[in-house]
């Protein structure tokens, strides 16, 4: 998710009316964190603890709070240089309801993701908008209409079960960020996910120069793939892989977006084609891995020196980032052949018996049930859902209204968590049709 930057049209703040009464007493937050002082509507008017020496934290989520601690203390530990405090908002939601954001709000929003059902109660969403507020009191660099423009925004998006995963940079020293944890995220097997949607968007806030005039024509895919680039790495070195085991598979990724959303260094997955970018010019010597990792390439403004159109090297990366070749699992750019991947490649599938059932019973019923309503509701009864179950047992799968958009999503979520398997065909429509089988003749 990229930077948001609240740009909205004048809003009265009619929703937050704060009195000036003033007393003292106790607050529980729903990670069981304690609150004790002075109240203002009874609301805490202090924020919650510092985390870290950049981050302080409301956690209303189920998740415990020393995971996102770790992860939090490991990231700042690879900057170069802090500058910013940031507001780490991480909040629950109900069931999925729309793969489109809410609507109804009276003006632009840039807050961008699903809809889903409301669980936060009426304290928590007045917890979170006290905690924004105070927060804000500090950000000496814009106004007070533009604060109270961007707690009555975030007010409603919460109110109307908006999903999240954004970084707001405020002012150059203060940011807010926030992550949604809906039911799907709660579940360990979607921990390491959750974990990139964490690195990527703290990295975010440690990218000193987002709020500056520093502005470049290659901005989008350099910031938003430095920040998957670091996420990435940090969730590979977590879970013990090497160096090299990291860059195959941060090249794998980068080369299927570039076969399913085209080889144009934009949206959609402009931050994961992105990395086959800053992956080739740190393989040609133009750029220190270093430098990304420790966001030092984010200081007075050098990315935007470097990464300049009329800079001959950027335009070599944009024709050949994605001249990447598969050498029996083993990923590596081939720049000699001048080839492209195949924006039409047919999907291979291959025939062999695994054990789904027996290994993804659970984990095809949580899709199951998904894929039925979402069936329903948008594939007028015409989807497809694909599976897939990784050599050591762990499972996947991916829908959606034609087969190769199912086979697609599937994939997609297989080299996200680096399952080594083939997605295989489960459901045509509400009919089970799973025997080992990939793709059917449409």
């Amino acid at each position: 998710m990229r930077p948001i930057l609240i740009t909205i049209s004048i809003l009265l703040f009619s929703s937050l009316v704060f009195s000036s009464e003033k007393k003292q007493g106790n607050i529980t937050y729903a990670n069981g964190a304690k609150y004790k002082g002075e109240l203002k509507d009874g609301m805490p008017k202090s924020l919650p603890p510092e985390i870290s020496q950049s981050f302080v934290m409301l956690n209303l989520s189920s998740i415990e709070d020393q995971y996102f601690i770790d992860m939090a203390t490991d990231a700042e530990s690879k900057m170069a240089s802090l500058k910013a405090k940031t507001l780490l908002i991480i909040y629950p939601l109900g069931e999925f309801v729309s793969n489109r954001p809410p609507i109804g709000f009276k003006g632009n929003t840039n807050f961008r993701g699903a809809t889903h059902k409301v669980v936060l109660t009426e304290s928590e969403i007045n917890n979170i908008n006290e905690n924004v507020s105070n927060f804000l009191a500090k950000a000496s660099c814009t106004d007070y209409q533009y604060k109270r423009r961007y707690i009555n925004e975030t007010d409603w998006w919460l109110r109307n079960g908006g999903a999240s995963q954004s970084q707001s940079p405020i002012c150059n020293d203060i940011r807010i960020i926030m992550i949604s944890i809906d039911p799907d995220r709660k579940k360990p097997r979607e921990r390491d996910n959750l974990s990139y949607v964490f690195y990527h968007e703290v990295y975010h806030s440690f990218q000193h120069d987002l709020t500056y005039n520093c502005r470049g024509p290659n901005d989008l895919w350099v910031i938003e793939a430095a920040a998957s680039y670091f996420a990435r790495y940090s969730v590979a070195m977590s879970n013990g892989a090497s160096h090299k085991m990291f860059v195959n598979g941060l090249l794998d990724f980068a080369l299927w977006h570039a076969n399913n959303l085209g080889t144009k260094l934009e949206d959609p997955g402009v931050a994961e084609k992105g990395l086959g970018a800053l992956r080739l010019m740190i393989e040609k010597g133009w750029l220190e891995e270093s430098r990304v990792l420790d966001g030092s390439l984010f200081h007075d403004c050098a990315r935007v020196k470097e990464f300049s159109d009329s800079d001959p090297k950027i335009q070599y990366l944009k024709d050949h980032w994605y001249k990447i070749e598969n050498n029996n699992g083993n990923f590596e750019f081939n720049l000699s052949n001048g080839k492209g991947p195949s924006q039409n490649e047919t999907i291979k599938t291959v025939n062999y018996d695994t054990n789904l059932m027996e290994l993804c019973r659970e984990h095809i019923a949580h899709g199951w049930k998904s894929y039925v309503k979402i069936n329903k509701k948008e594939f007028n009864s015409k989807g497809y859902l694909f599976a897939v179950v990784g050599e050591d047992g762990r499972c996947e799968h991916g829908f959606g209204p034609t087969q190769k958009h199912a086979f697609n999503d599937c994939t997609h979520w297989k080299k996200e968590n680096n399952i080594i398997g083939t997605c295989e065909l489960y459901a045509r429509g509400e009919e089970v049709v799973w025997g080992g089988g990939g793709m059917e003749n449409e």
